[in-house]
């Protein structure tokens, strides 16, 4: 009798990947030596080999043995990811004494950090003693364009402008209003009551600036009350204690949108800076990204969406909330009742990215940073200039005369209060603890406690029809309106007509909606 083979971790995975290239299960099979019906009951267990791949570092083992204190060990490696970030030397003796201070905070008590147990703990997170020389706060220029030689071109080579990708995060206080500017101003924000008032957006866009991916917002609260009845946002919404960006909402969202190109059959590069937020071993769970880290402290200059395109969001933002609250004025409705909440927010964001930031701007702002291609001979690459910020000087001064506030807020102030706003930080040691003994459904604050605010009511389908109808009446009363746009409004229309066919609706609805018009007659 032949011995029976078994397949390690790696080689398991190595056999998922074979037969979801399309590779029949036989030779699949014949390919690794094993029988047919063993390639059956691999697959059958995919989901949980894939979640053992990442459990070990070893993938070469053929078992997981599971850690009897694995909330001690991941407290362990969040530490460890923690000091790294900071630059800050390790050595064994170090990481046992910091094991048994979180054993004893979690009521291990009688766990030993001993010799073998770093041993194994080194090996399940491939942890290998290095000598930490050098210095990395300053980057000079020709180490930046180093970078563009050694690792910038060959991507450029290889990947169409279309499938190069860049992601930043910027902070912004949502809520800041042109009044209550000086409150915000040098508030850095690290935690306390003005998380309330802040989120964490990450912008994505390609490098042609065609291809804007939807914006991910993160709050602080997992369930706002703004937030109560709405199913579908025009942003991904993600929360965390300090509104910031962590390693696991961004492993999340990486494969959420590696999940998005495998279906799309595409392989992209992403480009991303090497914060604690954004952990490097992310780069071996995704299959259709590849993710290039930038160099430390470069940011400024090579990377693109610093280069204007966050800076004209935030503008386009800020001018978008200028225009209603004017509105407001002129409308003579309640201050109290058009009060800037995270849903609000979440709209007029994702209005100025899809709609406000030129492609222009995106695809100059790659080009500033040394993102072109090669040109042969013959072409010539066009001039890297990056759009001026959009003019709200107008909308301003509108606003002072409907408003009255403080001559000692100024238009820059309010357009840069949030300039160098954290969106990520080392975690403590207390945050580590929070992490692992408490979930994030403990985080289920109200937004807006201390505000009394009007939250609109779902609209009946008489009211949303209406409100189309309102919509093209008005329309028609313009020149020159494109046929897109009327286009665009019919395609709204029938999308949501299609939504109502879905649910049968009362008879009482239909009787509500006959006696609204009656009422109007």
């Amino acid at each position: 009798m032949s011995k029976r083979k078994c397949l390690t971790i790696k080689e398991k995975i190595s056999l998922l990947n074979d037969v979801e290239s399309g590779i029949k299960k036989k030779d699949v099979a014949a390919k690794y030596g094993i029988p047919a019906n063993s390639v059956s009951t691999i697959l059958k267990n995919k989901d949980s080999i894939l979640s053992k791949a990442g459990e070990v570092g070893n993938s070469n083992a053929k078992r997981v043995r599971l850690c009897v204190y694995d909330d001690v060990n991941q407290a362990v490696l969040k530490w460890i990811h923690s000091v790294r970030d900071q630059n800050l030397p390790l050595s064994g003796s170090l990481i046992k004494e910091k094991a048994l201070q979180f054993a004893n905070a979690l009521g291990y008590s009688e766990l030993q950090a001993s010799v073998g147990w770093l041993d194994k703990f080194k090996k399940r997170h491939m942890l290998v003693h290095k000598v930490v020389s050098g210095e990395s706060v300053d980057v000079s220029d020709e180490s930046c364009e180093q970078w563009k030689n050694e690792v910038l071109k060959p991507v450029l080579k290889e990947y169409q402008p279309k499938d190069v990708f860049n992601c930043d995060e910027m902070g912004l206080f949502f809520k800041c209003l042109p009044d209550k500017t000086l409150t915000f101003k040098g508030d850095k924000c690290f935690g306390g009551k003005r998380s309330k008032d802040r989120i964490t957006v990450l912008v994505t866009s390609n490098m042609t600036g065609e291809e804007k991916l939807k914006l991910l917002v993160i709050g602080k609260s997992k369930n706002p009350r703004c937030f109560k009845g709405i199913k579908s946002l025009e942003v991904n919404y993600q929360n965390s204690r300090k509104a910031w960006m962590t390693g696991e909402i961004f492993e999340k969202w990486l494969l959420d949108l590696d999940k998005k190109f495998g279906k799309e059959k595409r392989k992209i590069a992403l480009f991303v800076d090497n914060c604690p937020s954004h952990p490097p071993e992310v780069k071996s769970k995704v299959k259709n990204i590849k993710l290039i880290f930038l160099p430390p402290n470069t940011t400024s200059k090579l990377q693109p969406m610093d280069q204007g395109i966050i800076k004209n969001l935030k503008v386009y933002y800020r001018k978008r909330i200028l225009r209603k609250m004017i509105a407001c004025v002129e409308e003579n409705q309640q201050f109290s009742k058009t009060y800037v909440d995270l849903r609000t927010c979440i709209s007029e964001l994702s209005k100025a990215w899809q709609s406000d930031v030129k492609v222009t701007t995106i695809s100059n702002s790659f080009r500033k940073a040394g993102f072109a291609k090669e040109f042969s001979s013959g072409e010539q690459e066009q001039e890297s200039h990056v759009d001026s910020e959009p003019d709200v000087t107008e909308i301003w001064d509108g606003y002072r005369e409907k408003n009255s506030f403080t001559d000692d807020v100024s238009l820059e102030d309010f357009l840069t209060i949030d300039d160098g706003l954290s969106t990520t930080g080392h975690l403590t040691e207390e945050e580590i603890l929070d992490s692992i003994v408490m979930s994030n459904d403990d985080n289920d604050e109200d937004e807006d406690q201390d505000t009394e605010i009007y939250y609109p009511s779902k609209p009946s389908t008489y009211e949303i029809r209406k409100a189309f109808d309102t919509i093209r009446c008005g329309l028609q009363y313009q020149e020159d309106v494109p046929e897109e746009v009327f286009k665009s409004l019919h395609s709204c229309e029938e999308f949501y007509e299609k939504c109502v066919s879905k649910v049968q609706q009362k008879i009482t609805d239909y009787f509500q909606c006959k006696t609204t018009v009656v009422d109007e007659i």
